[in-house]
């Protein structure tokens, strides 16, 4: 099993406590639904611990950390980090009502216990909750220079964020999707967010402009190696470790790297037996595919290589990653928790 970088937890409980006070005292449900969409409570209102593992929380931590060390800085970044994960956590809310999913972290998603509308109005209200928590790093001593770029910032990646999701949705409905479009719509989907996240912290630190534009497109090359390595996870992986079965990203007929790999590098015949395959998705409105077909998808798919060719691409971001940290010119000792976090992404195996 990979052992998790301490990167990734160091903040954790801080944040949390920047999270949790971001919320206000309101006896209104709906900020209830939302602390069981953050973890904190089950369905009946009892506490509870169910928490995501804040991959982009620690990111805005470590990108302050790329500028200073000082506590006060960093107490700045958690606001920050707070904010990040508000809106990382709002549009897992959204997507679970547009993809259908009725579980997420092992547990119930919102709209199958309170309905659509209402999970809708959860996302919403933990979107503006997150500009809420990042307006605290004033009360931390940040400028409100600093916190204005922070929140353009901010809003610039969630804009993008909403875009990759439009893109993503659209793919389900097509047939000719390419790999280069499928890397504009991660770029913006997962990496808008790991970018912004380490360039918010950054902001807050007291970078340049310039230095935190780097770590921006640092974090979006992160992001795009996250879901390669997913997309490599939800085929390969040891369903053990991973903690749930493989293949069903196939049975979905999910556009994934290794299935668009395959469409353009398999044999002609296997290719349009495979484009077929995928057209009966839109015919038989998203049925599962029989498991003989996940099978013969899944043998394809290693007679084309496309394991080996995922894993390729998402190193070669891991790379262009650690290229442009270079580029912003982090403190030394923040490094290597940057890079350990990024092999981290690399390598997981869950």
């Amino acid at each position: 099993m990979t052992e998790t970088p301490a990167a990734l937890t160091r903040y954790h409980e801080t944040v949390q406590a920047e999270m949790r006070a971001a919320l206000p005292a309101v006896s209104l449900p709906i900020y209830d639904m939302a602390r069981y969409a953050l973890g904190w409570l089950d369905e009946t209102g009892r506490p509870a611990s169910a928490s995501g593992k804040g991959a982009r929380a620690a990111l805005t931590m470590l990108g302050a950390e790329a500028i200073s060390d000082q506590p006060s800085v960093l107490e700045r970044a958690a606001a920050g980090a707070a904010a990040v994960e508000l809106v990382h956590n709002f549009s897992l809310v959204h997507d679970d009502v547009q993809d259908g999913d009725v579980e997420r972290r092992g547990r119930p998603t919102v709209w199958t216990i309170w309905g659509v509308a209402q999970a809708i109005n959860t996302g919403d209200l933990m979107r503006e909750l997150a500009d809420a928590a990042l307006r605290r790093a004033l009360l931390r001593g940040a400028s409100a220079e600093a916190v204005l770029e922070a929140v353009r910032r901010l809003n610039q990646a969630t804009m993008l964020m909403i875009e990759g999701q439009y893109m993503d949705l659209t793919f389900e409905q097509r047939l000719d999707v390419e790999v280069d479009e499928y890397l504009a719509m991660v770029e913006r989907k997962t990496g808008a967010m790991m970018g912004v996240s380490l360039s918010i912290g950054a902001t807050l630190a007291g970078a340049s402009v310039e230095q935190a534009d780097a770590l921006d497109r640092a974090g979006r090359r992160l992001g795009r190696c996250f879901q390669m390595r997913d997309d490599w996870l939800g085929i390969w992986a040891n369903p053990d470790a991973l903690g749930k079965p493989t293949d069903a990203d196939i049975r979905r007929r999910k556009k994934s790297f290794p299935i668009l790999y395959a469409l353009s590098h398999a044999p002609a015949e296997a290719r349009r037996e495979l484009t077929d395959i995928y057209r009966r998705e839109l015919e038989d409105e998203g049925a599962d595919l029989p498991e003989a077909q996940v099978d013969w998808v899944h043998h394809l798919l290693g007679e084309v290589g496309a394991d080996a060719a995922t894993n390729r691409a998402a190193r070669e971001e891991y790379e262009a990653f650690r290229s442009e940290l270079d580029t912003c010119r982090p403190r030394p000792q923040a490094v290597a928790d940057l890079e350990a976090l990024a092999l981290f992404t690399l390598e997981r195996d869950r």
